[in-house]
């Protein structure tokens, strides 16, 4: 279990490596999430945009989009230079780099969201500070179901030459239920309702995220077969 373990944390080691030299990734996030918040601006430049209707969803369209463009790259990479025949002849467990994708692929998703969150409260004049603890959980929790089928998802279409276009189509239905989940419990966060009022939308959430992330581990190795 610790040789496991410590594969992961090599893998992961990895790719944040190759994403700091390249910076590509974060770089296309950034600039994408900061071009729909401020068309979403434009659009709601006349009015206050409503905290509990509008905004939670016009912020999850925001991560989800862009999210997109983290993903599809996930495998996309290893296949380069017969990279991933490297990891298949190397002596570590398949749902090892499973693991080390979702994780990586997660970091990378939180850390454009930390991005986007503060650029959308100025430039839609939505006030997050008294909810930021709230906010920071509900997009945590988002955030590692969306990593965890994301990750599965690209794995299947990295082997097509449409893969731009094929992982959106096989992710967004899935992801649809964990999505209206976070753009409810965000617009509680925004409008200062007990988080205890999303009790379900909680349960969810986690159960979406357990699901998974234990089917992403258990599945990976067979998704993984030409």
């Amino acid at each position: 279990m610790r040789h496991f373990w410590g594969t992961v944390a090599a893998l992961i080691a990895k790719d944040l490596r190759l994403e700091w030299r390249r910076r590509e990734n974060v770089t296309s996030m950034a600039l994408f999430s900061l071009l729909l918040v401020v068309v979403i601006g434009f659009a709601f430049q006349a009015r206050q945009m409503d905290p509990g209707v509008e905004a939670p969803g016009f912020l999850w369209i925001a991560f989800t989009f862009t999210g997109v463009l983290a993903l599809h790259r996930t495998m996309a990479v290893e296949r380069q230079n017969a990279c991933l025949a490297a990891l298949f002849l190397a002596p570590v467990d398949r749902s090892a780099i499973y693991l080390s994708k979702f994780v990586v692929n997660l970091l990378l998703l939180l850390t454009m969201e930390a991005m986007t969150i503060p650029v959308f409260s100025i430039l839609l004049r939505v006030t997050v500070l008294p909810c930021l603890p709230e906010l920071a959980l509900i997009a945590f929790a988002g955030t590692v179901g969306f990593a965890a089928v994301g990750t599965l998802l690209a794995t299947i279409s990295s082997g097509s030459r449409l893969r731009e276009v094929l992982l959106p189509i096989l992710l967004y239905p899935i992801w649809v239920p964990i999505v209206v989940a976070s753009v409810e419990l965000t617009g509680f966060a925004l409008t200062g309702r007990p988080m205890s009022e999303g009790s379900d939308w909680w349960t969810l959430i986690l159960v979406f995220d357990v699901v998974f992330v234990v089917a992403g581990t258990l599945l990976f190795d067979v998704m993984l077969e030409e």
